[in-house]
């Protein structure tokens, strides 16, 4: 097992002061506490994203199955810390508290949960869990780009973390990408989930903005089945063939159950009429269509492993 380098121990630290600080609490505004996870779920995700990334590859990296280089390993803990530090920081500018809420929206939550102006936001006062994932972040991201620059971290990415004998592609696989992407696509980007109405007027809604941690599990199920699929392509696959279709079919099964959660019971509140789009059923059958695909593929792939490739070397 190789050697940490520093930077890679003050990475580690930053990640763990990372996940300590969600369990605390964030704000203080009007006398109440508000948690790391109410108002500001987009960033309490990304601080979850980056002590994930940076306790996984220094895990791997000690363990020397990492699948990046040193240099490439440390950038990329060093990108997702900064992202998570910039959000951090806006949210200590522009807490989520206050700003003006859109008419006939009746949403949970005001404007500022999502983003305003500074200006905009209502003044809170900032608890010590803030600045502990802040701290948390800035170690992540420092640790992360000196690993990048320092020369005894520099090593090849293991081979070794590759499937021995590596899945064909196939139209399941295929269809599995697909649904990831339709999903995304169909429910949380510009195609309207939501319809609230009301006596004096009528409001769209995609489903990213309404239910953030829903759309968040349903980026991050994309990302993975696309890059799974992406890995068969190019022979490169981590896992044999029917391992990969039952983790894309547990994949899928996880952002089916958030989007069906989502279309049964909305997240606004008031007596307004909430009506589904037809985008969120498209991407809950995009979803399923993901746990179809995934199924099929274990299921035809479980007695096979003899039949298929063996590994490709670089």
């Amino acid at each position: 097992m190789p050697a940490l380098t520093v930077p890679l121990w003050l990475a580690l630290a930053g990640a763990l002061l990372q996940f300590v600080s969600l369990g605390t609490d964030f704000y203080l505004w009007e006398g109440t506490r508000q948690t790391a996870w109410f108002g500001v779920p987009h960033t309490s995700e990304l601080i979850v994203l980056s002590a994930l990334v940076a306790g996984g590859l220094v895990g791997l990296i000690a363990a020397n199955r990492s699948p990046l280089s040193g240099r490439n390993g440390g950038l990329t803990i060093g990108v997702v810390g900064l992202l998570a530090t910039l959000q951090l920081i806006y949210r200590m500018i522009a807490p989520p508290f206050g700003g003006r809420v859109p008419e006939h929206a009746a949403i949970i939550g005001d404007s500022c949960l999502y983003y305003c102006l500074p200006s905009e936001a209502a003044s809170a006062d900032l608890l010590p869990g803030i600045w502990m994932a802040l701290a948390g972040s800035l170690m992540v991201t420092l640790g992360g780009f000196a690993h990048a620059l320092v020369r005894a971290g520099q090593h090849p990415p293991a081979r070794s973390w590759r499937a021995q004998v590596q899945p064909h592609m196939n139209a399941w696989l295929g269809l599995a990408a697909l649904g990831a992407i339709g999903q995304f696509g169909f429910g949380y980007t510009f195609f309207t989930f939501y319809r609230t109405i009301r006596q004096d007027g009528t409001t769209t809604w995609s489903g990213w903005l309404p239910t953030p941690h829903t759309g968040s599990i349903v980026l991050a199920v994309t990302v993975l089945v696309v890059g799974l699929v992406w890995s068969v392509s190019r022979g490169r696959a981590p896992l044999a063939a029917a391992p990969v279709g039952a983790v894309i079919a547990v994949l899928g099964f996880v952002s089916s159950a958030r989007i069906a959660y989502r279309i049964i019971q909305p997240p606004f509140g008031g007596n307004q009429l909430v009506q589904i789009g037809p985008a969120a059923y498209l991407a809950l059958a995009c979803a399923i269509l993901i746990v179809i695909a995934g199924f099929v593929q274990a299921t035809v792939n479980r007695n096979r492993i003899n039949t298929l490739r063996p590994r490709r070397e670089p």
